[in-house]
């Protein structure tokens, strides 16, 4: 057995020299399908933005009232949490790619209805559709796409996910400028299909290929993506090792005791809890409000002094280019060095807008400087790209251990939908009571409340294997050691018949 090891262990080797596309672009081919789709997801968060805007026009097709304008923008929060409910049924029972294809088509329908419709109710009921595929996809992206990478690329694929919300509202609101809208909602609805065949060009996850004994097909999926090295193999055998360790405990439990169980272990309710305060913190810092009311938003902080279009598309690439530059960032740097310096920004900025916005009201401001508190809003939308954007979506993807990973993003993502829900909701009624000032010093308060509990919650995943992770979170600091020299041999003969 131990020669024929050796003699499928060589061919491997030469097969895999030979392969041509390296192992970075295989899985940036498995993690663009994910990528795009989180284009579309920006699209419909921002489309808002510029459908309110021309539907608000006297020669408008469709007339729509104020409760009408606020549920368009926050229904997709109601319908996250459909979505977000089915998806760790469907990632542990159907797979992580199977899963990312389904989430693409009640997008692909909700915005054909979009398209064709003649009054609110079907445009409401197609944001329904477009909020219930965001839901499964927003569980679904970061698992994927951490379990997709290498450690050392998996920060900036992770950071694709705020490259892409920013790219996708830089197209809606770019094509939503020029065209009519529902003309625009055909190119936003196209990510959707580029997405769908992607995803069918790349494999299974191996994590989850290994979570249903299928061994074969992890080797399989696994050196496709990571191709052959010292590294990558340590990280195979560790993966395969403790999943069949897994398997033969959970045979001896029944699955009632064993949930009970698992709402227990610090490696399931720790990283749920920071996940809860981390995605208060993305919708909190106007993450989702800001690309749906840019316009009045933005006509307030100018003055009037700008366009709003124009203002609107500035702040898109504002948005654009800090979340380019976060791709980057997040790859060099600490996470958490990441995540507290945009924190630092984005409260300063808020609070610094809000103050200049109340000494303009008071007269204190002259007239010729009436675009001033334009500084600091822009200040703080490079400062919530830069930190507050990316780094939710990858430790999200980085920080549940294997076996509860599908169950601990759903939970952690109905927060994200209920915030999603009430922020946005709630947004153009704070607009009109207290104003941009008022609202900015909300978000940079409770920017200052979540950050103070991460700062003390969150631990520094960056270059971290997802078994090294799950071992901070247990309490384990020479599990992984051990394996590697030696104890592996012991577990590996759990998985012997299973290879064959």
């Amino acid at each position: 057995m131990s020669d024929t090891k050796y003699e499928i262990a060589a061919a491997d080797s030469a097969l895999y020299e030979k392969q041509r596309v390296s192992p970075f672009l295989r899985q940036l081919l498995a993690v663009s399908g994910v990528v795009m789709y989180m284009i579309g997801t920006g699209a419909n968060i921002a489309y808002p933005g510029v459908l309110l805007e021309q539907l608000r026009q006297p020669d408008s097709a469709l007339k729509l009232t104020p409760e009408h304008e606020s549920w368009i923008a926050s229904i997709l929060g109601l319908a996250l949490i459909t979505g977000i409910v089915i998806a760790p049924l469907s990632l542990q029972k159907l797979g992580r790619r199977l899963t990312n294809q389904l989430s693409t088509l009640p997008a692909l329908c909700g915005w054909a209805l979009l398209i064709t419709a003649k009054d609110p109710t079907v445009l409401l009921i197609s944001r329904f559709l477009q909020g219930f595929g965001m839901g499964i996809q927003a569980a679904a992206a970061p698992i994927s796409i951490a379990e997709y990478s290498a450690p050392k690329h998996r920060g900036a694929f992770l950071a694709t996910i705020a490259f892409s919300f920013s790219t996708g509202m830089l197209v809606a609101h770019v094509f939503g400028t020029l065209l009519y809208w529902r003309s625009a909602a055909v190119a936003c609805g196209s990510c959707y299909i580029i997405s769908l065949i992607l995803i069918s060009l790349s494999p299974e996850t191996p994590p989850y290929l290994s979570t249903k004994g299928k061994f074969k097909e992890c080797r399989k999926s696994f050196r496709w993506l990571r191709g052959r090295n010292d590294d990558s193999e340590k990280e195979l055998e560790i993966l395969l090792n403790n999943q069949k360790q897994k398997i033969v405990s959970n045979r001896k439990v029944s699955k009632w005791k064993m949930y009970l169980e698992t709402i227990m272990k610090p490696e399931f309710y720790k990283p749920t809890v920071i996940m809860m305060f981390m995605f208060v913190l993305f919708q909190m810092s106007g993450m989702t409000v800001v690309p749906s009311y840019t316009v009045p938003m933005m006509a307030e902080v100018t003055g009037g002094t700008l366009e709003p279009y124009a203002s609107m598309l500035i702040v898109d690439f504002v948005r654009f280019v800090t979340a380019v530059l976060a791709c980057i960032v997040v790859n060099k740097l600490n996470r958490r060095t990441v995540l507290f310096f945009g924190i630092s920004i984005s409260v300063i900025s808020l609070f610094f807008t809000s103050l200049l916005l109340y000494l303009r009201d008071f007269g204190y401001i002259a007239d010729e400087y009436r675009w001033t508190p334009l500084i600091p809003t822009l200040v703080y939308i490079f400062g919530k790209t830069l930190g507050i954007l990316p780094i939710p979506w990858a430790i999200a993807g980085e920080i549940f251990p294997l076996a509860y990973r599908s169950l601990g993003s759903g939970i952690s993502g109905m927060f994200l939908s209920l915030m999603f829900f009430v922020v946005v909701k709630t947004a153009p009624t704070s607009f009109r009571q207290i104003g941009v000032k008022g609202t900015f010093c909300i978000y940079g308060l409770s920017i200052t409340i979540c950050g103070a509990f991460l700062f003390y919650l969150l631990p520094e995943t960056k270059d971290k294997t997802l078994y090294e992770i799950e071992c901070h979170f247990k309490g384990i600091k020479k599990e992984k050691k051990n394996i590697e020299m030696g104890e592996k041999g012991r577990i590996l003969e759990l998985g012997t018949a299973e290879e064959g």
